[in-house]
């Protein structure tokens, strides 16, 4: 399988930069508040069973997010939604980064050409419209939640509504650039993007046409991105990167305690008495 590749221009040496720069910014701002975080927390780690039953525990937490499931099922679907959209295409993404250049410098071999060129290129459409999908449907939840349920302990401030905001636009620039770009490939191709051909624009056009808009929505796009990274450390997504943390580090202690954990919550119950 042969596929159509549109080229337009990309200011790539700022972009690097300006990438570079904003992830410093975001590792060291990450550090600073992890260090607050860690304070006070034991950090051993646990042995044997233990560790794998602590591994469990941080599983159900952080890749189920299970309390959040006791307090709101739609909570919950709308969390899921974000937390697994925004890491498969942050997955995808770490992907590209590593082909691309490997392609480049002629070192990646058959993979390169596989996933970027070759049968694998449907699988990373697939894979990057569906965790688009996922983000984009559990952004509407979220804010179908925040400001048209309102539940009262829900509370509205502008860095809510900014956050929000931003990853609607970030989402739905992807998908705008992404449709450009299927403008100008066939439909053999164009396909595999089951909602990126949604934003296709209508007509016939040729590169030197939607050159220069790709370009732009690219700018938009990629450089939106780095501002996220700079505004991430700042944001309430932070709780959801350092909370993980601090559920594998306080795994073990919990399990001593015998909190009511999954897996643990058959066997609380089993020995609770009808009168507790």
């Amino acid at each position: 399988m042969d596929v159509f590749l549109v080229d337009y221009p990309k200011p790539w040496l700022l972009f690097w930069i300006a990438v570079l720069v904003a992830h410093g910014y975001m590792d060291f701002s990450f550090y600073r508040k992890w260090s607050g975080w860690a304070r006070g927390i034991k950090q051993s780690l646990p042995a044997g069973n233990s560790r794998w039953r602590a591994f469990l525990l941080w599983g159900a937490e952080v890749l189920l997010q299970r309390q959040l499931f006791g307090l709101s099922p739609f909570r919950w679907l709308a969390h899921i939604l974000i937390f697994w959209g925004f890491v498969g295409l942050a997955l995808l993404s770490l992907c590209t980064f590593i082909l691309k250049p490997a392609e480049y410098l002629g070192i990646g071999g058959i993979w390169t050409h596989f996933f970027l060129r070759g049968e694998g290129y449907p699988l990373v459409k697939i894979w990057g419209d569906a965790c688009g999908l996922a983000l984009l449907l559990g952004l509407v939840l979220a804010g179908i939640r925040r400001f048209v349920i309102r539940p009262p302990q829900q509370s509205n401030n502008q860095m809510d509504f900014f956050l929000l905001l931003l990853l609607f636009w970030l989402t739905l620039s992807g998908f705008v650039l992404e449709g450009l770009r299927l403008s100008l490939v066939p439909y053999e191709t164009a396909r595999y993007s089951f909602i990126g051909q949604y934003f296709v624009f209508p007509g016939n056009y040729t590169v030197e046409q939607l050159g220069p808009w790709l370009t732009a929505a690219w700018i938009a796009h990629a450089f939106s991105v780095v501002g996220f990274l700079v505004y991430l450390p700042h944001s309430k997504m932070m709780h959801s990167i350092l909370a993980p943390l601090v559920i594998a580090l306080n795994a073990l202690e919990e399990q001593k305690r015998e909190d009511i954990y999954w897996p643990d919550i058959k066997k609380y119950r089993a020995t609770k008495s009808p009168g507790d």
